[in-house]
């Protein structure tokens, strides 16, 4: 008979937080990752909700981080790969600049409809065809230069249908089933039937849209250079110091600090936005278990309830206290019931969940200086 395997409590992540919760389960996939194919997942009671991973061979704390450590970092990107790829940035951003700034400056001029037409083409035009020029350049050198496959999509996931559907395809082409992680990310990240304006609708997890030029899929990159099996520890084992500057997903609900509500400017040297680092960067790779498919020609998020005008997106998630494998996390968080106002909690329990946590994604500021935020959880 097998043994049981190892125990260890994650006693740094709080499954009320949802940043915590979702780092827990990045761990467990991460864990999945680096060969602990009996690895399990489950939930003490304490003063809050801690998770503990289960079945793993590992029997140290320190082993365990460095082997996070190695999948977490991806591949090694070559110095002068990243070189290029910062350039060619840099032009893109430039070319992306002048877009900007002609369409303004035409608009300032008050032409009438078809002196604008005119203007438009003349004028916006070929700058339009230079930035998507230097985005072709920009999006090859990515490619070469991210430690991920998924990240290559570029620096937020803004691409057309027939662009996501390429990057799936090849990602298809490289997947096992000992390494899916790069396709399980891209179905968690869109839908290519479901656009806006050409572009795929991002997941309701995007809440980093450019705002303050902080982009999801750079932050992730950015994260990914980061990491260290220190840092790692930190997150899953220690009380959180929230030291780390910038770079946050913005799953934490300390990260909505609206001005009205400190006493200080919250832009200040001294008072800047702090997170946890490596708890995003475990909290990325949890996305996995959350694909996304078309729902009555809208966008369904695995644990999202479908957005709708008298209300903001809101995301449940359950609690279990018995050990389960990511395959079987996987289908709990697609329960139906857990997306009713009112669950059924005499149904929930029959199928092992012991309580279940309920936070809203809310939008502060007025048009494209916003940020998105989670609400602190409450228990449905």
């Amino acid at each position: 008979m097998k043994a049981p395997g190892v125990e260890i409590e994650l006693n740094g992540l709080d499954g009320l937080n949802p940043l915590g919760y979702l780092a827990a389960l990045g761990a467990l996939c991460v864990a999945h990752r680096t060969g602990e194919r009996e690895a399990r997942l489950k939930w003490t009671r304490q003063a809050t909700w801690r998770p503990v991973l289960t079945g793993l061979a590992l029997t140290e704390r320190g082993e365990l981080c460095r082997q996070m450590a190695a999948v977490l970092r991806g591949k090694d990107v070559p110095e002068e790969a990243d070189k290029i790829r910062a350039a060619a940035k840099s032009v893109f951003e430039v070319a992306k600049t002048c877009v900007k700034d002609k369409r303004v400056e035409i608009q300032k001029r008050k032409l009438d409809k078809q002196e604008r037409a005119t203007a438009l083409e003349q004028e916006l035009a070929p700058l339009e065809a230079e930035r998507e020029i230097r985005r072709e350049e920009f999006l090859a050198a990515l490619r070469v230069a991210v430690p991920s496959p998924e990240l290559a999509l570029g620096q937020r996931i803004d691409c057309t249908s027939d662009e996501y559907r390429s990057h799936a395809e090849d990602s298809f082409r490289d997947a096992g089933s000992r390494n899916r992680d790069a396709i399980d990310l891209l179905a968690a990240f869109a839908n290519e039937s479901v656009t806006d304006r050409g572009k795929v609708v991002p997941t309701p997890f995007c809440f980093i849209t450019g705002s303050g030029h902080q982009f999801f899929l750079e932050t992730v990159r950015q994260l990914m250079a980061l990491v260290t099996p220190e840092r790692i520890a930190e997150a899953l084992f220690e009380a959180w110091r929230y030291r780390d500057e910038k770079l946050s997903m913005r799953w934490d609900p300390m990260d909505n600090r609206q001005y009205a509500l400190l006493d200080r400017d919250p832009t200040a040297a001294d008072n800047r936005s702090q997170t946890v680092w490596m708890a995003n960067l475990l909290a990325y790779r949890s996305l996995c278990l959350f694909p996304l498919v078309m729902q009555r020609g809208a966008l369904a998020a695995t644990g999202w309830s479908l957005s709708r005008e008298d209300r903001p997106w809101q995301w449940t998630w359950p609690i279990w206290e018995f050990p389960i494998g990511i395959d079987c996390v996987r289908s709990l968080l697609q329960l139906r019931e857990l997306q009713e106002a009112r669950p059924d909690h005499a149904r929930l329990r029959a199928l092992g969940v012991s309580a279940v946590f309920r936070a809203s994604r809310i939008k502060v500021g007025q048009g494209a200086n916003f940020k998105l935020n989670f609400t602190p959880a409450r228990g449905v």
